[in-house]
């Protein structure tokens, strides 16, 4: 294929040399003449093992050009790449300044040559940039661009294994002609495609990335409170990583409701609990429980939001197979749902009353003294005398009631946490 790049830092430099070691003419474009000149004298402008030897090679023979020309790039390809660095500003915000230009830009050039062209997003932009990228081109080039997201995952130092062994290859397009040709691109490459909507195929680089600071930083603070507790740090995290059914797994990986139980809350107080006895700060550990927090508050926030007076809640329990009521999440929302004077039923097979004993028992008069009185036999109850209905847990008989949404509300917390307003679906935020 014939390939522009924009943008020749290290994503751009890297992709540019790899796709024409592939045999694709690749035109890389950059307004540094250096970076320019750099290439068309087979030179790396940075320092990346094996990139030199990529970059002479495919120089020598022609399959690899710069320019600082967008036009004189754009006269030959027919698939854009823009890989312009997005920095973040002093607030944390994407800097999308130079993306944003480099688009008006190749939208200006395609306008004057008069050629449509499939544009591909390759920088590190969240949803809303893609959206001022695709009102730049509907504003210069209407029609001309198909506009499509193909995040990279290159880590400096292993970017060329990285590229040629990838875990996956996201394609961000609703367009099955971008689709294809894409897929033909990358159909050397040994590692699944997974074709999302453009704006998820952004936010799995993001979550990525989020994910991998957020593994450095629960291992460095492990470690600290082993290392303070005399133990090897290492060994113990060499042993969880061990585990690949729940530690190391998809499992806990997928957007719900909050954790409780008798376990994980109990857990982290400890481990913050023993961070205190030895000085030290763990405020990922103490984030855990805020952001747990943070979800029970959501969702009161989106009960209170449909002004419903009556609410009925099935499931109580933590979690679905078990009466375990303990610093249930359910517990604790069906509290605050109470405190803010509204109307409550609930539906939990696995609990009654006349069963609960221990812990339990002490739990529940302690945070519902009253719960005999909220409690109903069916989930029919629950349909006939609410306003709103919260699903918590997916018994028997609950597809039913999901059906019959259009005399009731319905917030669903089985996974990403979703609003049904009589029979219409949005994604809560």
């Amino acid at each position: 294929m014939n390939i522009a790049i924009v943008g020749l830092g290290y994503v751009g430099v890297v992709s540019a040399a790899c796709l024409a070691s592939r045999g694709h003419r690749v035109w890389g474009v950059d307004i540094n003449p250096l970076k320019v000149d750099s290439l068309n004298g087979g030179r790396s402008p940075i320092i990346e093992p094996g990139l030199q030897e990529k970059i002479f090679e495919t120089n020598a023979r022609g399959s690899l050009l710069a320019t600082t020309k967008i036009d004189e790039a754009l006269h030959e390809t027919d698939l854009c790449f823009v890989s312009v660095a997005t920095p973040s500003r002093k607030n944390g915000q994407i800097d999308a300044s130079h993306l944003l230009r480099a688009c008006q830009q190749i939208a200006i050039a395609l306008k004057e040559l008069r050629r449509k062209q499939i544009v591909v997003i390759r920088s590190s932009v969240l949803p809303n940039v893609l959206d001022e990228a695709n009102a730049v081109f509907d504003a210069e080039a209407p029609g001309l661009v198909n506009l499509c997201v193909n995040p990279e995952f290159l880590r400096e130092g292993t970017a060329i294994a990285d590229y040629d062994h990838p875990s996956f290859t996201i394609l961000g397009t609703d367009s099955v002609t971008v689709e294809n040709r894409l897929r033909d691109l990358y159909a050397d490459v040994d590692a699944p495609v997974y074709v999302l909507g453009p704006k998820e195929a952004t936010l799995v680089k993001y979550a990525s990335n989020a994910f991998h600071a957020l593994k450095v930083s629960f291992a460095n603070e492990i470690g600290a409170v082993c290392q303070e507790s005399g133990a090897d740090g290492d060994t113990v995290m060499r042993v969880f990583c061990k585990d690949d059914k729940l530690n190391i797994s998809p499992n806990y990986l997928r957007p719900g409701f909050a954790f409780g139980g008798s376990c994980l809350p109990k857990d982290v107080r400890a481990i913050l609990y023993a961070g205190r006895l030895a000085d030290i700060d763990l405020p990922l550990m103490r984030g855990v429980l805020e952001s747990n927090n943070g979800v029970i508050e959501r969702a009161v926030q989106k009960v209170l939001e449909t002004r419903s007076l009556s609410i009925g809640l099935i499931g109580l329990s933590f979690k679905k197979n078990t009466d375990d009521l303990r610093e249930s999440p359910f517990v604790e929302l069906a509290e605050r749902l109470i405190g803010k004077g509204l109307a409550l039923r609930i539906y939990d097979p696995n609990v009654s009353v006349a069963r609960l004993v221990g812990a339990n028992k002490e739990y529940i008069e302690r945070s519902i003294p009253h719960l005999s009185r909220l409690l109903v036999d069916s989930l029919s109850e629950i349909a006939d005398s609410s306003e709103l209905v919260i699903v918590g847990h997916n018994f028997d008989g609950v597809e039913a009631v999901r059906q019959d949404n259009h005399r009731y509300h319905m917030l669903d917390l089985t996974g990403q946490i979703r609003f049904l307003e009589r029979s219409k679906l949005l994604t809560a935020s």
